[in-house]
C-alpha cells in the first residue's frame, strides 16, 4: 500500500457485510448506509418505550423468573430431589437472588435471542458464581462444541464453554447465535413507534380548533382593529359558553357572524387503528396472547376459562423458554461432574387450576395412590400430618364404577 494512501486514509476498504441489501440496514440523509447491528436499528431501551414490547418482556420474564427452581437426580430411572443443591444454584446469600438471575437470563434471550452466563470456577472446576453478561458485548466464534467466546471488556482473552454458558433462543441452521426477537420485529416496532410519534405530535401540536366563528369583513382598513374585534368576540363567546356552568346554553351570534365546527379527518384518526395493529403484531412475535398485554379489542381464541388460557399460555409460550433454561443449566451441571443431575423449573406452579378443581385433583391422586396426602398438602403450603407420607388406600379404586345388577323382569 502506498505512503499517500496511508497518510490520507484513502486505503481501499471492503464494503461491510450486508451493505445496501434490503433488511440489512437503511439509507440515511446524504446516502449514508446505517447497518442494523446488535438488536437491530432499535436498541432495547428504545423498543421498551412501546407499551406492547414492555408488556411482553414483563409478562414472559416475570412468569419464568418466579417459578420454583430445584435440582433432581435420576436414580434407577426415577427422579429424586438432589440434596444439597450446588451452591451456585441454591441462590442463598452471598449468592444473588433467583428471581433477579432468571429475569436477566430471560430478558437477554427475549431481546438479543441469546443469554451468556459467566461461570468462574475454582481449581477443582466447580462454578463459584453465575454472572449474566451483556449479550451485545459477547462474540461467538465457531460452531457446536468448538465454539469459543470473546467479551469486549476482556478482548485479549478467549473463553470456552467451561467459562461461559450460552443459552440461545431460536437458532437458524449453520448459525452460532440465536435470532434476536427485537431485530426480527424491527419493521413492526418501527411502524408502531411511528404511529405513537404521530399521535403524540397530533395531540401535542394540534392546530385545528373545535370550531370557527366567521365574521364579515369590517369597513375600515385597520388590521389591528380587525384583530381586536375578533379577539373581543372570541373572549365573549368563551366567557358566555365556556365552563361546565354554561354547558347547554344557546349561542347567539350577531353582526352576520356564523359558527362552523371542525372535526378531525378520518385519515388523522387512523393512527388509533395503527396502534392496535402494532400491539397485536408485537404480541405475535413474542407468542403472548394480546389479552395478557391488556389488549381486549378482540376476543381471545385461547379458551373461555382462565385455567384454559393459562394452560395454553404455558404450553405454547412459556414452556419452550423454560426448557431452554433447564437444558442449559443441566449441561452446566454435567460439566461440574454431575451428568445425572438436572435443573427443573416447576411450571405447574404457574398453571395451577382454580380451588375446586385443584382439590378434586388432590383427592383423585391420593385415591389412586399416585401421591401421598403430605405431597398434596405441600402443594397447598400446609404442614405435614402424621402418617401422611403413606398411601391411604391399600388398593386403588376401580377406574369405572361397578355395573349395577340388572333387575330381573317379572
Amino acid at each position: 500500500m502506498s505512503f499517500l494512501r496511508r497518510a490520507f486514509g484513502t486505503e481501499e476498504r471492503s464494503a461491510p457485510p450486508g451493505y445496501g441489501e434490503p433488511g440489512q440496514g437503511k439509507w440515511q440523509t446524504g446516502m449514508v448506509w446505517q447497518p442494523y447491528g446488535g438488536a437491530g436499528s432499535w436498541s432495547v431501551e428504545q423498543a421498551m418505550r412501546l407499551s406492547a414490547v414492555y408488556a411482553c418482556l414483563r409478562i414472559l420474564s416475570e412468569a419464568v423468573s418466579t417459578l420454583p427452581l430445584d435440582t433432581f437426580i435420576r436414580l434407577g430411572g426415577n427422579p429424586q430431589p438432589y440434596r444439597p443443591r450446588p451452591p451456585y444454584l441454591s441462590f442463598q446469600p452471598p449468592m444473588g437472588s433467583r428471581i433477579t438471575y432468571l429475569s436477566q437470563v430471560m430478558l437477554s434471550m427475549l431481546t438479543d435471542g441469546n443469554a451468556f452466563v459467566a461461570t468462574p470456577r475454582n481449581n477443582l472446576g466447580t462454578p463459584l458464581n453465575l454472572i449474566v453478561l451483556d449479550p451485545l458485548k459477547v462474540q461467538v466464534h465457531g460452531l457446536g462444541s468448538n465454539a469459543t467466546y470473546t467479551v469486549d471488556d476482556f478482548s485479549s482473552e478467549v473463553f470456552d464453554q467451561f467459562d461461559i454458558l450460552h443459552i440461545p433462543g431460536m437458532m437458524m441452521p449453520g448459525q452460532n447465535r440465536g435470532v434476536s426477537p427485537i431485530r426480527a420485529a424491527r419493521d413492526v416496532i418501527d411502524g408502531a413507534s411511528k404511529a405513537q410519534d404521530y399521535g403524540r405530535a397530533m395531540l401535542g401540536n394540534m392546530g385545528v380548533p373545535p370550531a370557527v366563528i366567521s365574521m364579515p369583513a369590517g369597513t375600515g382598513n385597520d388590521p389591528q382593529a380587525e384583530q381586536a374585534r375578533a379577539r373581543r368576540v372570541a373572549e365573549t363567546w368563551a366567557e358566555t359558553h365556556g365552563g361546565t356552568s354554561n354547558a347547554g346554553k344557546v349561542g347567539i351570534l350577531t353582526g352576520g357572524a356564523t359558527l362552523s365546527t371542525i372535526a378531525i379527518s378520518p385519515e388523522d384518526g387512523q393512527w388509533l387503528d395503527s396502534k392496535r395493529f402494532g400491539v397485536s403484531e408485537i404480541c405475535r412475535f413474542y407468542g403472548v396472547p394480546p389479552h395478557l398485554a391488556a389488549d381486549a379489542s378482540n376476543s381471545t381464541s385461547w379458551g373461555s376459562g382462565l385455567a384454559e388460557q393459562n394452560s395454553a399460555f404455558g404450553a405454547f409460550s412459556l414452556r419452550p423458554w423454560v426448557e431452554r433454561i433447564e437444558d442449559g443449566h443441566s449441561r452446566l451441571l454435567s460439566t461440574d461432574g454431575m451428568p445425572d443431575v438436572y435443573l427443573k423449573l416447576n411450571l405447574d406452579a404457574l398453571l395451577r387450576p382454580d380451588t375446586q378443581e385443584r382439590w378434586a385433583t388432590h383427592a383423585l391422586t391420593v385415591a389412586w395412590r399416585l401421591r401421598t396426602p403430605n405431597e398434596c398438602r405441600k402443594d397447598e403450603d400446609l404442614p405435614p400430618i402424621p402418617g401422611g407420607d403413606e398411601f391411604v388406600n391399600e388398593s386403588p379404586p376401580a377406574l369405572l364404577p361397578a355395573a349395577k345388577p340388572k333387575t330381573p323382569v317379572k
